[in-house]
């Protein structure tokens, strides 16, 4: 068998001012932590470790406090414990490692599964993140049909190849494992061979690897956590996603990724395969670390924006009425509306206004009261929940949960005003070039009592 590996940069002259400790939460994670500013989790593929990112951490670290984890079952964090739904429990290991060092918000940065986990990490603790770069990331099902020819492929081909080098990590089987994500397989070097045999070597690892791989190629149980596009609609986060064009999946399924998020660009490096972080690293850095700074600048400023107007607190409705363009004004809810919009500082809203003389049901219990009687209590209550941002003279909400469910996933936009008296006022035209075209309009009082001044 030979044994010869190709040599190149070795991945710890450029780490050696980063730290790497086991972090003990409610789970055991290998963690390396390099450089200060905006917190960066750097997130691995499958069978992969924190070194995957050895090309990138340094460039990054230089603009960012970049932590990169090992996934549990991966690298040298805990190997007990394997559960099939997988995905959930590596979010819940990246919200483990950022309480444990104390990170309230962070940008991310997933590759092939770490880009899965990811998206799911967005979705579930939207606050907890500030935008996503996704590269070459697993876990996205675009609607059928949505991207002519695209045909999911068969991964559970690459099963058996996945199991023997578990089974017998030499150094062979490892190059030809890595080989297959690379575009060209030379620019592999001994170090990135060598680090991926030395954790396969160990007995636990490769036992809790065959489990994960066979789920994570072939299984059903983590299939259910696959990301539609309706799901990724809801990532109201920047996101970059970054392709290689040699990729196993082609560029169309990340740029149909990109469009599908409200906020989304698409990047893809050319003669560049799966492992892109690595292959095309300057390119990569580049392109990642002009994105994060501009993510990271425009978060800045629309922070700037909501302080300067201190929308942060509690406001009680005054009134709410639509003032149609043919001259007629309903009152929705009634001349006096009750109710509040409450900001919260870490960008959750929730919005919750009734009729002030909305009755109770008649009869029977919350789920089983008479049908007339829920209709009622529906037409005289609106309430929705969410994320906001200020930009300019806009709030934006991204509503995550509402009373009426087609607004859940999309964003109401309303232009605000602060009056001289205290009272603000949104506003948000509707149905524009129809019969109903009409201007709603919202206004609202600090629950104190106290005017608010724009800075």
């Amino acid at each position: 068998m030979n044994e010869q590996a190709i040599t190149g940069p070795g991945y710890w002259v450029d780490l050696l001012g980063a730290e790497v400790r086991t972090v003990a939460g409610r789970y055991r994670s290998r963690v390396l932590s390099a450089g200060s500013g905006p917190a960066l989790v750097l997130l691995h593929g499958t069978g992969g470790h924190l070194e995957n990112y050895a090309r990138n951490i340094a460039p990054l670290a230089r603009h960012f406090r970049v932590i990169a984890l090992d996934f549990l079952w991966h690298g040298r964090s805990q190997t007990e414990g394997f559960d099939r739904e997988i995905i959930p429990l590596l979010v819940d290991q990246v919200i483990d490692v950022m309480d444990s060092l104390e990170i309230g918000s962070a940008f991310v940065e997933g590759q092939s599964l770490g880009g899965w986990v990811a998206m799911r990490l967005a979705l579930a603790h939207p606050r907890r993140v500030r935008g996503l770069v996704l590269a070459t990331t697993m876990g996205y099902q675009p609607d059928e049909g949505a991207i002519e020819g695209y045909v999911e492929p068969d991964w559970s081909q690459n099963l058996p190849s996945s199991l023997e080098v578990l089974r017998d990590p030499g150094m062979d089987n490892v190059r030809s494992r890595m080989a297959r994500i690379l575009a060209h397989p030379e620019r592999l070097t001994d170090e990135a061979i060598r680090v991926r045999q030395a954790l396969y070597l160990d007995p636990a690892l490769a036992a809790v690897q065959q489990e994960f791989i066979s789920e994570y190629l072939a299984g059903e149980t983590i299939r259910k956590y696959l990301v539609t596009d309706a799901e990724v609609r809801r990532i109201r986060q920047p996101v970059l996603v970054y392709w290689g064009d040699r990729n196993r999946t082609p560029p169309a399924l990340g740029r149909r990724l990109a469009q599908q998020a409200p906020d989304g660009r698409f990047h893809c490096a050319e003669d560049t395969g799966h492992w892109a972080q690595f292959e095309s690293a300057d390119e990569h850095n580049a392109v990642v670390l002009r994105f994060l700074q501009d993510a990271a600048d425009n978060d800045d400023k629309e922070k700037s924006v909501t302080d300067s107007i201190n929308l942060a607190g509690r406001w009680d409705i005054v009134s709410w009425e639509q003032l149609y363009d043919d001259g007629r004004r309903e009152l929705p809810l009634g001349e006096q509306p009750s109710g509040f919009i409450r900001y919260l500082p870490d960008g959750d809203m929730v919005c919750m206004i009734s009729r002030a003389d909305r009755k109770p049901f008649a009869q029977g219990g919350q789920w089983h009261a008479p049908v007339e009687d829920k209709a009622r209590a529906y037409d005289s209550m609106l309430s929705y929940a969410g994320r906001y941002h200020v930009e300019g003279d806009t709030i934006t909400h991204s509503v995550e949960a509402s009373l009426f469910p087609n607004w859940i996933g999309g964003v109401q936009k309303r232009r605000w005003a602060l009056q001289d008296d205290g009272t603000l006022v949104l506003q948000a035209r509707l149905e524009d070039d129809t019969p109903q075209a009409r201007t709603a309009r919202l206004a609202w009082r600090r629950h104190d009592g106290k005017a608010t001044e724009a800075a």
